[in-house]
């Protein structure tokens, strides 16, 4: 039997008047073959480290196929093209029980990843009462249209506990969990699943060749950067070498095309530039250096402390941070993030990455930065961050992998 305040919550969608019943997943029928693990996502922000999940576990075991929901009138999303063959998505049943009854009839999960703070009643009432197998990851607090009624705390109490496992994002969560009437014994604090992070590669002579040019001076990375926010960029730098002197702004922008032009610019303004795709190198009196040579991001991570991420001050789109993350240079951006805001806000929280509102506030912590310990430490922050993510990874795979074991799939 399904918790009361499922079939109240029905009673609530019969007055309100949700969306009609009766398309669930249109045109798609179950995959045959092997078991299907069906993962519903609330935020389109976690479909990149989702997808690199899937990648992970199909390295593994790859008779496993996918099926992802996203929450009707969530932006079309289509898989990557190398998950074509293990991938499907639609739309998550948006009708109530009846809807959700078609769905589980058509689709037979075998498994469940649950990546969504709301707690669907009719889909997960069923999937609790039919033993389907269900992990809820990335949990925080569960939230639903009950709000505050006085019977939606029972029935979120219950849908939560009928998860196998829950994997909470912090402590807080936890605790908010465990509040909630949820056994401890449910609720493991792990963090969030995050993409995959593989540090760039970069050609380790010539690394070591720039290395030895650049000897003990002082540089910054500002990497993809846009046209629109290169004067602020610029300015900061100015700002700076006022206490730092021999201090070199590398830029990245994220065409190459600009860079000649880029260049006369910074030159008329009275700045000592030096172009990469000329055979140019970064001299004593070089001030800021354009390394315009394609695929080349890898060799300034390497070598800069610092990394300012292009487009976050202008917006679109922009870099993940994690690439410099991981090979210890400190992440530095500004406020307009693009799909990657789960991964800056992560580092940022973990004090990993600083965020800039402004020149002077740019400015500000690009010479903080400059002091071996500070940026040390952040360093240090974003190694755990960035191995914690792929401990994660690891452990969930083999959550999954056990259900299914153990449920003879």
């Amino acid at each position: 039997m399904l918790p009361p305040g499922i079939y109240l919550h029905q009673l609530m969608h019969h007055f309100v008047g949700r969306r009609s019943e009766g398309e669930v997943c249109a045109g798609l029928s179950r995959p045959e073959g092997g078991p299907l693990i069906w993962c519903q996502v609330g935020d389109g922000g976690e479909l990149p480290a989702l997808e690199d999940f899937i990648r992970q576990v199909v390295r593994t075991r790859d008779d496993l196929c996918f099926l992802i929901t996203l929450p009707s009138g969530h932006a079309p999303w289509d898989p990557p093209e190398d998950l074509g063959d293990v991938l499907l998505s639609c739309a998550l049943p948006d009708g109530g029980l009846k809807s959700a009854k078609q769905f589980l009839d058509i689709m037979r999960p075998d498994l469940v990843l649950w990546m969504d703070q709301k707690l669907d009643p009719p889909l997960l009432g069923l999937v609790h009462q039919r033993s389907i197998p269900a992990l809820w990851i990335n949990a925080r607090a569960p939230v639903s249209s009950g709000g505050a009624l006085p019977w939606w705390r029972g029935t979120m109490r219950v849908l939560a506990s009928g998860f196998d496992t829950i994997l909470a994002e912090s402590e807080a969560a936890a605790s908010v969990l465990s509040r909630l009437g949820v056994s401890t014994g449910k609720i493991r604090v792990v963090g969030a699943l995050q993409r995959q992070t593989h540090p760039p590669s970069c050609n380790m002579a010539e690394r070591d060749d720039m290395a030895q040019v650049l000897g003990a001076r002082p540089l910054w990375l500002a990497l993809n950067t846009a046209a629109e926010e290169e004067a602020v960029l610029v300015e900061a730098h100015r700002q700076v070498m006022r206490k730092s002197h021999r201090l070199l702004l590398v830029i990245v922008p994220d065409d190459p095309a600009r860079a000649p032009v880029l260049v006369r610019r910074l030159e008329q303004d009275g700045w000592v530039v030096a172009l990469r795709s000329e055979d140019q190198t970064p001299t004593p009196e070089a001030h800021i250096y354009i390394a315009d040579l394609p695929e080349e991001e890898g060799l300034w991570m390497h070598l800069s402390p610092i990394t300012f991420i292009g487009h976050t001050l202008s917006g679109g789109e922009c870099l993940s941070p994690n690439a410099a993350a991981s090979l210890g240079s400190a992440v530095v951006f500004g406020a307009a993030l693009g799909q990657d805001t789960d991964a800056f806000e992560r580092l940022e929280a973990a004090g990993a990455a600083r965020r800039v509102a402004s020149r002077e506030h740019l400015a500000q912590e690009i010479e903080y930065l400059l002091q071996p310990e500070h940026a040390a430490q952040m360093a240090m922050a974003a190694w755990e961050i960035i191995t914690s993510g792929a401990e994660l990874s690891g452990m969930v795979e083999e959550m999954v992998l056990d259900l299914l074991d153990k449920n003879g799939l």
